[in-house]
């Protein structure tokens, strides 16, 4: 019973290894795409800028031309002053032109404040556009070094997945399915038992039970976790070891 311990001891360093690397393997991956994720919304904020910015553009030059023609309809308007030859007439033609010249102030105003606008959507463009050079070539390097780990951890994987299939292969089936249906409800399936305590638990063995446990003559469970409880070995210094 000993010897199947040992081996049980073996298969469960094997199972907790490949825990590890099953989260591992797990873990880079969600990694990457967070990396991918990130490098998606700086670019969709970089597209939007850019929209924005066009479309401020665009206005700007619309209200140009507005200006340039409200412009050339004063000049036509100012012409007409020295033709006209009632002052009825005259002093409808001035507010035309007053008006005129209002809206032409207002729109001076608006191109000003676009073209302020299209200052500011600039230098936020530019900013983000080297966050996205930064964090591509940043995000690139990270990708590139997860994805030569989860090479290694793949390999690394397989090897302990063939190394547990040939640790399995001489447990005898009864003690494996109890191993694996304790390992599924706990985790871990073995504990050492020291001084009369479970260490997997932390209750109290009692001393009967625990004497069995010692001398290894039979697969003892915990009374209280029902993990399967081994002794820890002592060298020739007399320190227990698992």
């Amino acid at each position: 019973m000993r010897n199947q311990i040992a081996v049980l001891e073996t298969l469960q360093q094997l199972d907790l290894e490949l825990g590890e690397l099953e989260d591992n393997l797990e873990k880079y991956p969600q990694e990457m795409t967070r990396c991918e994720e990130e490098l998606r919304r700086i670019k969709e904020s970089v597209s939007k800028i850019k929209e924005e910015l066009n479309g401020r553009k665009r206005k700007k030059v619309e209200k140009e031309l507005s200006l340039a023609e409200n412009k050339d309809k004063i000049k036509r308007l100012e012409g007409r002053l020295f033709e006209i030859k009632t002052y009825k007439e005259y002093e409808a033609l001035q507010k035309e032109v007053a008006e005129a010249k209002k809206l032409t102030a207002e729109i001076e105003e608006e191109i000003l404040k676009e073209m302020e606008s299209v200052e500011d959507l600039e230098a936020l463009l530019k900013e983000k556009e080297n966050e996205l050079a930064e964090r591509g070539k940043e995000y690139e390097e990270v990708i590139n070094s997860y994805n030569g780990k989860i090479n290694e951890l793949k390999s690394v994987y397989e090897t302990k997945k063939q190394e547990k299939k040939r640790v399995t292969s001489i447990v005898s089936p009864e003690i494996l399915s109890m191993y694996e249906r304790i390992r599924t409800r706990n985790g871990v399936a073995l504990a050492p038992a020291r001084n009369e305590i479970c260490t997997g638990c932390n209750m109290n063995i009692p001393p009967q039970l625990f004497n069995e446990v010692l001398t290894s003559s039979r697969m003892i469970q915990c009374p209280n976790c029902h993990r399967i409880l081994y002794c820890e070995e002592k060298t020739e210094n007399g320190v227990q070891t698992a």
